[in-house]
């Protein structure tokens, strides 16, 4: 595919409404030459309309989150998970949590508001709904905490004490809904009054629903007295303390458990950075959601304010907002005008009244009852359905021009088509990216170009292995973490103690700016897994072409007493273990496909991510002496080998294979990696391999042929070693089979299941 070279970067700050829904427009009509980054601390965004209806138990948790790592892998952008701390709108550069910083030419902030800890003891003793994925887990542990199920967990000594007092500080829309959606959950579990806690609505108001329709107020205050909600007026909650809501005039309620809906605020960090921003921390915009100070720093959502039009903080603005977002950062990165944001005045408020009832107003109208309920649950399923049922993208984007405007000045002179750009030495990256990268992350003056290097002074005996991977994810940072786990791992199952290591790095056709982005966010993760497995870097080679991949030459020394692992090494009786589940490939393979479950890819990421160099040290201690590493051959591609290399055979039990999550689920749908029909070929092609049709059809039984990348060890463990096997043993390994003597004319690996198979 002739993927146009990439010139600007555009990140997108939060995941809020406003963001996933310019994504989804972005996806469906890119701009050819400017890249996209999401960054988000969650991978699960919630809808913030379905979380009374999630609390009540009306809907489940997927149904109310937008998976933005599902919605990123669609739309071919790069999703790192991770929070920003503060933005240097002069260098144009973004600070994250827990990764190095990101440079960027356009961002958007749509990061939601944060908790007001306005009140003393709100941080230690209150409940903030916002932001909401935080409170959700917090209700569910309520939720444990009262009612029959407390009683139970109460005898078991599960939990310490039952909440018999339940309050909600805010008189609100969003205190209503929360208030009763949480009075309707726990009385729908267990109707017993007596099980029942106390439940308090405070508020500051003389009444609750301040500027709402009289009737929809009416049919709130109906609802309240339904649930046997207490309801606060004109009171100020000045403290909190375990157990105790403290009020003006020396007025005091009982409260386990306090829920805070009250004002939120914008982050500090936005103010900190030089943003300016209202009195409560909303970065003020203009209405090209444009900050005030910078034209390339856009904002959207609560977490703006317009100065022009102030709103009230509701969803329907940020979902208004979507459109001219995303027309207007394109204007932005193409030098063309922007159009402006009026929001509407008034709009349609539905509110949820705990059970499958709501009430709502429009202008001068009203409206309650069941049928509101089934109104609001048709439009909130509406919005959520654009990022349930993601349409098929058309890949003719791809091979558009680039536009001028998106290149610096000094390069559009040069020829960027990838077709066209020189072969040979002539596709290196150019030495002016390669010393900006190399000093930036290594101190000023390190880059010193050297035609070889000196791997060891440290022993006579050096071993080296060569190993490589094409991009498979956006995120270049963690790919150089996985490029290093990956080519180590042949190191770790031999027993070798990684020493050096020099790249090979193929970057794809870019302007230099985004090259020497590209390069160091690689750079840096290499550089960080180097460090934590105490491999030195030596060096290394960079090239151009179509695709973004990672090669590594890696040396190890020989352990000084431990012997040396080897494909040869198993003996009959020996128990065989592995320490990685599997089904990294037919993960990867349905990420491509859209049909993969952003927590499903994460769980995956995070496997390729631990290397083996714990494994190989549990292995080491207990002298064993065959080991491999499982990867592009699948289990039982690399166990044959180990059986030939052995001359035994191994049994091996299908139903204790580790399965990464979903992958089982993935497999049953026929999604297979492109290695996979070699895989099977290659052993069904060999004479002496059988198997049953009954066990090709176990669930499991595809996932032998799945080509793992940083896949974990394969191992057997003798007899006698099998005593000194504990419980953090157990905890890295899982026993799949044993080690066999070879008998004439059978297969060299046979399979063994005790569940049903159909």
């Amino acid at each position: 595919m002739n993927t146009p070279p990439v010139f600007q970067d555009l990140v997108f700050v939060g995941g809020g409404h406003t963001h996933a829904l310019v994504l989804r427009k972005w996806a469906m009509n890119p701009i050819p030459g400017v890249r996209v980054t999401l960054i988000s601390p969650q991978p699960m965004t919630p809808y913030s309309g379905m979380l009374p209806g999630l609390i009540a138990g009306h809907y489940t948790f997927d149904e109310t989150h937008i998976d933005l790592v599902r919605l990123s892998l669609w739309a071919g952008i790069r999703f790192i998970q991770d929070r920003v701390t503060a933005i240097d709108v002069d260098k144009k550069i973004l600070s994250l949590a827990q990764r190095p910083a990101m440079a960027f030419d356009v961002v958007s902030i749509d990061i939601g508001s944060t908790p007001s800890q306005t009140i003393e003891g709100a941080a230690e003793h209150g409940i903030a709904v916002k932001p909401i994925s935080q409170f959700y887990s917090a209700w569910q542990a309520l939720e444990q905490q009262t009612g029959q199920q407390a009683k139970q967990q109460a005898e078991q000594q599960a939990i310490a004490q039952k909440i018999k007092s339940l309050a909600v500080v805010g008189g609100g829309a969003g205190g209503m809904e929360i208030m009763m959606a949480m009075a309707y959950r726990l009385q729908s579990l267990n109707p017993d009054p007596q099980d029942q806690p106390d439940y308090h609505l405070i508020t500051r108001s003389a009444d609750i629903l301040p500027g709402y329709h009289a009737k929809v107020v009416q049919a709130v205050k109906k609802q309240l007295q339904k649930y046997r909600i207490n309801v606060h007026p004109e009171t100020q909650v000045n403290r909190l303390s375990q157990g105790q809501i403290h009020c003006q005039n020396h007025k005091r309620i009982s409260a386990d458990a306090v829920v805070l809906c009250t004002q939120a605020k914008g982050s500090a960090w936005l103010k900190a950075s030089g943003l300016q921003c209202d009195a409560a921390g909303f970065v003020k915009v203009r209405q090209t959601l444009q900050t005030l100070d910078c034209d390339f720093v856009f904002a959207a959502g609560d977490i703006a304010h317009m100065v022009s039009h102030p709103r009230p903080k509701a969803g329907v603005y940020a979902v208004r907002q979507a459109p001219i977002l995303f027309q207007n950062v394109r204007a932005m990165l193409l030098h063309k005008p922007l159009k402006t944001y009026i929001p509407q005045d008034g709009f349609l408020s539905l509110l949820a009244l705990g059970e499958q009832k709501g009430t709502g107003s429009k202008s001068i109208f009203s409206f309650s009852g069941a049928w509101v309920w089934r109104w609001k649950d048709a439009i909130d399923r509406k919005f959520m359905n654009q990022f349930n049922a993601l349409p098929p993208l058309s890949m003719d984007a791809s091979t558009h021009q680039v536009n001028p405007h998106l290149m610096d000045p000094d390069e559009r002179s040069n020829e960027h088509n990838p077709l066209k750009r020189c072969g040979g030495c002539g596709a290196k990256v150019g030495s002016n990216v390669l010393e900006q990268v190399v000093n930036a992350l290594q101190g000023e003056g390190r880059y010193q170009p050297r035609d070889a290097v000196r791997i060891t002074d440290q022993a006579a005996l050096v071993y080296q292995s060569v190993d490589a991977i094409k991009a498979f994810i956006q995120d270049p940072f963690v790919l150089g973490q996985l490029a290093v786990s990956h080519a180590l791992s042949d190191l770790y199952a031999m027993n070798l103690k990684p020493e050096s290591a020099q790249v090979l790095i193929t970057l794809p056709h870019a302007g230099q700016k985004i090259q020497a982005r590209q390069l160091t966010l690689l750079m840096q993760g290499i550089f960080k897994q180097l460090d934590t497995l105490g491999c030195r870097f030596l060096g290394g080679h960079t090239s151009e072409a179509a695709e973004l991949s990672v090669g590594l030459v890696v040396n190890g020394l020989p352990p000084k007493q431990a012997p040396l692992f080897g494909k040869d090494g198993l003996q009959p009786g020996d128990t065989l273990v592995m320490s990685k589940p599997l089904g990294t490939g037919v993960v990867m393979a349905a990420s491509m496909r859209n049909q993969c479950d952003g927590r499903v890819f994460n769980a995956a990421i995070a496997s390729m991510l631990q290397a083996n160099d714990r494994a190989s040290q549990m292995l080491s201690a207990l002298e064993i002496r065959g080991c491999t590493d499982i990867t592009g051959f699948g289990l039982l591609g690399h166990l044959y080998e180990m059986c030939e290399a052995s001359r035994c055979a191994a049994r091996l039990n299908l139903d204790a294979l580790p399965v990464l999550p979903g992958a089982e689920a993935l497999s049953q749908l026929n999604i297979k990696s492109s290695l996979y029909p070699q895989n099977q070929a290659a052993l069904q092609s060999t004479p002496s391999m059988q198997w049953t049709a009954a066990i090709a059809k176990h669930p499991r039984f595809a996932l032998l042929f799945d080509p793992q990348t940083s896949g974990g060890l394969l191992a057997g463990i003798p007899g006698e070693r099998l005593e000194q096997l504990n419980s953090d043993f157990y905890q890295q390994f899982t026993v799949i089979g044993e080690v066999c003597a070879p008998e004439p004319g059978a297969s060299p690996i046979t399979f063994v299941s005790r569940s049903p198979l159909h």
